[in-house]
């Protein structure tokens, strides 16, 4: 136990005492301000409350995405560039601990943001705007959460696709490409998808990752489709992502 929470604190260093790291910190807190000044000063006199604007905010969970996979990206591959892997696995630990260090590392700098932009927004909503609001828009500290909760499951997979394409491919660069690419151009083919009603879509990990689809107005996609199914298909691919990361760094050669 001891050694693996050695091995956590030694990536977190890796990843904190890097000044990347803070400037990423530092811009999602200036957009988080930016937005809120600009919500502040175009926005309809005393419709816009603390809770409106943290909601809206939720939306920012896009940097927290692009900020997060770039440490996914780089915190394996990053060690076969570098070539520290073998400095690294000399260790008296096991693979499967040094990548879940590693893993582990990952998501806490991805909840360090999510709670960094939840907080700021917070502070910032209620300084800017308060409590009141329009009521017909009524919105409660819960449903807040329950968003950002919401976020949270979709950003863990995505982060977690990202780790794994960094470990299987220990290109920094294409992870990242990867990520960025299938992920925001998943939007617009599943649009396709859905418009040609291609009912095997649904099996798709982008047609179940926003689970706030089953809680609100909206519905969902394809018939069949329904909360337990969507956790389902989540976890499956959760699984796939995982073991496909565990099983090819436990297997691979690091002596050239």
């Amino acid at each position: 136990m001891s050694n693996m929470v050695n091995l956590i604190q030694n990536e977190n260093m890796k990843i904190y005492r890097r000044p990347r790291t803070w400037v990423m910190a530092a811009l999602l807190l200036a957009v988080t301000i930016t937005f809120a000044v600009l919500m502040k000063s175009f926005g309809p006199d005393g419709s816009i409350s603390a809770l409106t604007y943290m909601s809206n905010v939720s939306s920012l969970t896009m940097l927290v995405f692009i900020f997060s996979v770039v440490i996914a990206a780089d915190i394996v591959a990053g060690e076969f560039t570098w070539g520290t892997i073998k400095l690294l696995l000399i260790r008296p630990v096991g693979r499967s601990k040094v990548l879940l260090s590693k893993y582990i590392a990952v998501l806490l700098f991805m909840l360090a943001l999510l709670a960094l932009l939840f907080v700021s927004s917070l502070v910032i909503g209620f300084l800017l705007f308060g409590t009141a609001g329009n009521k017909d828009i009524p919105l409660t500290m819960g449903g807040v959460l329950r968003e950002y909760g919401f976020r949270l499951v979709e950003l863990t997979i995505n982060v977690t696709f990202a780790f794994m394409i960094s470990t299987v491919f220990r290109s920094s660069a294409l992870a990242i490409s990867l990520a960025f690419v299938i992920m925001f151009a998943s939007s617009s083919v599943m649009t396709i998808l859905i418009a040609l009603k291609k009912e095997w879509a649904k099996y798709i990990l982008f047609a179940n990752t926003d689970l706030g689809m089953y809680f609100g107005s909206r519905k969902p996609p394809f018939e069949g489709m329904t909360l337990g199914f969507s956790i389902t298909m989540l976890i499956l691919y959760y699984a796939v992502f995982i073991a496909l990361a565990w099983t090819i760094f436990r297997k691979r050669d690091v002596a050239g």
